[in-house]
């Protein structure tokens, strides 16, 4: 039998930004290029806030706040070391890397993203992605101990996949000439728990789907570990949510706001109720979701009405959604930067104005 994956395909990056936009617009303070370096604690040894490091002029300062809340995906064990009634011995998080390998469509072509076994034993399961005439492929899931933000692609995750897929595709004879680009991430997983977690703990943890679990004393393989969340309070206060994947996201977050809720209600005498965002709509998903190809395409035809070319204008559609018509608004005032086009130029102007772009990086 088969099956239809929905969410095959998502720019997550922009993901991140689109809700970070939507939490400013509802009444969210955000900063950029800002780097937590210690946790501070009141008169009473409670967790008030963050000493942070701006990472552009070099300035520190504190953010205080009254509940503080680590969501920094696999460096969660690093944000805890930062507090000082943290016990460094105590790690929680697995990190794992994964691989994908690009080569030109013409190379590996396939008509729609298909999903496989690796065809080993290490149970895993393998994506081979069509888009925008390249194909994609992976992903390795192999135990990681380096440098989180800059995982590298390593000779071994290569040949892995290089292997896999020509098994796959045996008459495609892919080889290391052929790939033109790759990446390599960090997958944020919760490591197996030294001691049994406490009731309390464990009723806090988002109700999400976990994944293979030990049946042995047997060390789980990187594939074993499970993609389940954790969601714990220190005896300090320092929250901590861990683990979990990309879909469950608003899942994990309800978990957290229902706990954050608790605590104001209780500890700071607040009436906050929780607030039902399962029809709030990210920054840009303004739209009929149900119709969303005809919405982008509309977008992309009033974007080429405004001089953007067509391959542009249907990039920016897909990039900006309902936002395009604030971006559009400014169109005839915009001048094409040299060596960008008026689509590209658009778009920086859009994500220094709107999105705190403050470094290349940041745009790129």
């Amino acid at each position: 039998g088969g099956g239809i994956y929905l969410d095959y395909l998502n720019n997550d990056s922009r993901l991140v930004i689109e809700n970070i936009k939507k939490a400013h617009e509802l009444g969210g303070l955000m900063v950029s290029r800002m780097k937590a370096v210690k946790v501070i604690h009141n008169q009473f040894g409670n967790a008030c806030g963050v000493t942070v490091k701006d990472m552009i002029s070099g300035e520190e300062f504190d953010v205080k706040a009254k509940i503080v809340l680590n969501a920094s995906g696999p460096w969660s064990d690093f944000v805890k070391d930062l507090d000082d009634k943290h016990d460094p011995k105590k790690t929680q998080m697995r990190p794992t890397k994964g691989v994908h390998l690009v080569v030109d469509q013409s190379r590996l072509n396939v008509p729609k993203p298909t999903y496989f076994g690796s065809g080993t034993n290490d149970g895993r399961m393998i994506f081979t992605i069509p888009r925008d005439g390249k194909t994609y492929f992976g992903t390795t899931d192999t135990d990681f101990k380096g440098d989180l933000t800059h995982p590298k692609v390593e000779q071994s995750d290569v040949d892995y996949l290089l292997r896999i897929i020509n098994k796959k595709y045996p008459n495609a004879h892919i080889t290391l000439d052929d790939v033109e680009s790759s990446w390599a991430g960090v997958r944020p997983l919760v490591a197996e728990e030294p001691a049994p977690v406490d009731e309390k703990a464990e009723e806090e943890k988002p109700d999400v789907v976990s994944g293979a679990s030990d049946s042995g004393s047997h060390k789980l393989t990187a594939s074993q570990v499970s993609r389940g969340s954790s969601l714990k309070r220190a005896d300090d206060g320092l929250i901590t949510l861990a683990g979990g994947k990309l879909t469950d996201y608003r899942k994990m977050a309800d978990g957290a706001m229902k706990m954050i809720i608790e605590i104001m209600n209780s500890q700071y005498a607040r009436d906050y109720k929780p607030v039902d965002s399962a029809n709030i709509k990210v920054s840009g998903g303004d739209f009929d979701s149900d119709h969303a190809e005809e919405e982008l395409e509309n977008y992309a035809k009033k974007a080429i009405a405004a001089g953007i070319d067509p391959v542009g204008a249907e990039k920016m559609a897909n990039i900006f959604g309902s936002n395009m018509d604030e971006i559009l608004a400014s169109a005839k005032d915009v001048k094409p930067v040299q060596g960008l086009s008026l689509a590209e130029t658009l778009s920086l102007h859009y994500s220094m104005e709107n999105e705190m772009a403050m470094t290349p990086e940041d745009y790129l």
